[in-house]
Order: structure tokens, then C-alpha cells, then sequence
């Protein structure tokens, strides 16, 4: 026991409690949940909505066997927790490719450090990873820019107090468009160059 968390050891950890709650529900795909049993379990206090979703988790409160002992059944707190956890799903899968490419963009820059000619003068050479800096040095510069100039520019201009955009779908869409677009310019230079040389 610390100042900041208390361990009692006779609780279950929440990876124990839902993944039972997910065995559970596999054991029991077969049986059909009663009315009775939910209303048994939480009297008024579960939400509708909540437990109409991922309703393939409910069958965790039933007991093969009928019985009522703890060790058989899950409580309706573990099957709200693990229904939760996937909730969290789509959110960890969008949060999964964007880091998929940023994790490209590291390793393009320190590939692309690794094979160039990164002296400075005779004595001092520039190490491959400090390429990672000039990805974000364009960032750092234009935030400012953008919160300080462009938006209270495009507020005197449009009247609103959301500058340039409607809502943040139109903002995401700007955004995705003009990445479209600096790829395909990217591109085109990279090609010319290519037939250059």
C-alpha cells in the first residue's frame, strides 16, 4: 500500500474481470438473456442504450448451470467495463495508422539523413537522427503564425468567430485535401529531378 494506491489483493485486476466477462459470453452464445436477469442485476440503473449495444456481452450473466454464485456469473460493472473497453476499439485503431505514419516519416528522415552529405566544414558532421528536427521546425513556425495572423485576419474578414471554417469536418477535409496536394507537388518535383539527372 502507497500514499497515492491502494492494492487490495482480493480485488481482480480490470484485464481479469473483462476478459471473463468475454469467456463468459463465448460459453454461454448459445442461451437467450430474460428480462428478469437484468432487471436482477441492476434495478433501474442500467441505461437502455447501453445495454442494447454489444448485447453478445449480456449472455455473461448467465450461469450455465442456473446457479447464483459469484464464481459463475459476472456482475453487470464487469460486463459495462469490458463493453467500454470496446468502445475504446475504433478510437485505438484510428489512433493505430496515424502513428503508422508517422513512424514513416522518422525513419524516411533518418534514411534519408544516413545517405547524405551531412558536413559541416572539415570537422563537424551532422548526425542522421538530427534530421527528425527540420519536420518539426516548420510546425513550431507556423502554429504561431496561424493562431496570431491568419485567424484573426479571417475573423475581421468572415464575421465569425470560427475564422475560415464551419465546423471541424470542413477543417479536417482542408487540411487532408491540401496533404493530398503537397504529396502530389512533392511528387512531381522528385520526378523531374529524377529525369534530371
Amino acid at each position: 500500500m502507497t500514499y497515492r494506491y491502494n492494492i487490495n489483493d482480493d480485488e481482480k485486476t480490470p484485464f481479469t474481470r473483462i476478459g471473463r466477462v468475454f469467456i463468459k459470453a463465448i460459453n454461454n452464445w448459445r442461451s437467450t438473456i430474460s428480462q428478469q436477469i437484468i432487471d436482477e442485476e441492476a434495478p433501474g440503473t442500467l441505461h437502455h442504450q447501453s445495454f442494447q449495444q454489444f448485447k453478445f456481452l449480456n449472455k455473461a450473466l448467465l450461469s450455465p448451470d442456473g446457479s447464483k454464485i459469484e464464481a459463475n456469473i459476472c456482475s453487470m460493472n464487469d460486463v459495462e467495463e469490458a463493453k467500454a473497453v470496446l468502445r475504446l476499439v475504433p478510437i485505438w485503431a484510428s489512433c493505430l495508422v496515424c502513428t503508422a505514419v508517422f513512424s514513416q516519416l522518422r525513419t524516411f528522415f533518418t534514411k534519408q539523413g544516413v545517405t547524405m552529405n551531412r558536413s559541416i566544414g572539415s570537422h563537424f558532421e551532422i548526425p542522421p537522427a538530427a534530421f527528425l528536427f527540420f519536420s518539426t521546425l516548420p510546425i513550431v513556425i507556423i502554429i504561431p503564425i496561424y493562431d496570431r495572423i491568419l485567424v484573426p485576419c479571417a475573423r475581421a474578414i468572415t464575421g465569425k468567430p470560427s475564422a475560415l471554417w464551419h465546423n471541424n469536418a470542413s477543417k479536417n477535409w482542408s487540411c487532408t485535401v491540401s496533404a493530398v496536394l503537397y504529396l502530389y507537388f512533392a511528387r512531381t518535383y522528385v520526378y523531374r529531378r529524377k529525369r534530371t539527372f
